[in-house]
């Protein structure tokens, strides 16, 4: 399920629409042994060193520090450093969530540091990351959701073919969340619960307000305060669902898997991202 584009280094873009607070940036890739240094840049009228930077967040294995910092008008801020907390050759997941005034960035899925707004938010049009790296995903979306969350699915719903991705967090003191996959008529196609209280994700459908037999095999694969990412995959026979890029469990249809027109997301959790590809 893992995404396996690869994007060409120093990456550069141009953000067609204004980042707006509850938004995240996810950048996935993998380091090198001989690794160095790479950096995310946050930029206002292009990509050049001589435009403000609303956001420099620069990991240095150099110097085992990760510098977070802003230009101003070509004078740089007071920097803030920490640990670096990857390792060189491994994969890496940064992300990078805008909120009100400050951004919060998650190392590998958890909370790591939050960084005050120096310059506002809306003076961000570009976005670029350079270093020594191997990139595999750049993905920028997202909202602040009210959970419980329902929404219609555009177009033909979620058809065969289509993979409902959703990123999200389980909050610190979790007992229960659950993602619900719609008929038309109401029906519950999929039932997929997570119960940290039980440490159990049970999947189940329920048709004329009867629930089916319960599938509950497997360990659960979330963490309390962990962001995580679950694709549900509709194929012909089957929902296949994964957990950060691993499988996780199937479950085969129990109706028309044509017929999947709205989403229910609630629990504890807080959600940063729905994605339909």
């Amino acid at each position: 399920m893992a995404d396996l584009k690869t994007f060409s280094i120093p990456y550069h873009s141009h953000l067609s629409e204004r980042i707006e607070p509850g938004q995240t940036l996810i950048v996935k890739g993998q380091t090198f042994e001989d690794s160095k240094r790479f950096s995310i840049n946050f930029q206002k009228d292009g990509v050049s060193n001589s435009v403000d930077i609303p956001l420099h967040l620069s990991i240095r294995f150099d110097e085992n520090k990760v510098v977070l910092n802003s230009l101003s008008k070509g004078e740089w801020g007071k920097e803030e450093r920490k640990k670096v907390p990857f390792k060189k050759g491994e994969p890496f997941d940064i992300r990078i969530r805008a909120h009100d005034n400050k951004f919060v960035i998650f190392c590998d899925r958890k909370e790591f540091e939050e960084f005050e707004y120096r310059l506002p938010l809306t003076h961000i049009t570009h976005m670029s990351i350079d270093g020594d790296i191997a990139l595999s995903n750049v993905h920028w979306g997202g909202k602040y959701y009210a959970i419980p969350y329902e929404s219609d699915i555009a177009g033909n719903g979620l058809a065969p073919g289509k993979t409902l991705i959703i990123y999200a967090t389980p909050e610190k003191k979790a007992k229960r969340f659950s993602v619900n996959l719609l008929k038309r008529n109401g029906d519950v196609a999929l039932h997929f619960n997570s119960r940290f209280d039980e440490k159990a994700v049970i999947r189940n459908s329920q048709q004329a307000g009867d629930w089916g037999n319960e599938e509950r095999e497997g360990k659960i694969p979330f963490e309390k305060s962990v962001g995580f990412d679950l694709a549900i995959k509709n194929e012909p026979y089957a929902y296949q669902i994964f957990v950060n890029g691993e499988r996780f469990c199937t479950f085969a249809h129990r109706c028309d898997p044509h017929d999947i027109t709205k989403m229910q997301i609630d629990g504890d959790l807080e959600v940063a991202g729905i994605q339909i590809i």
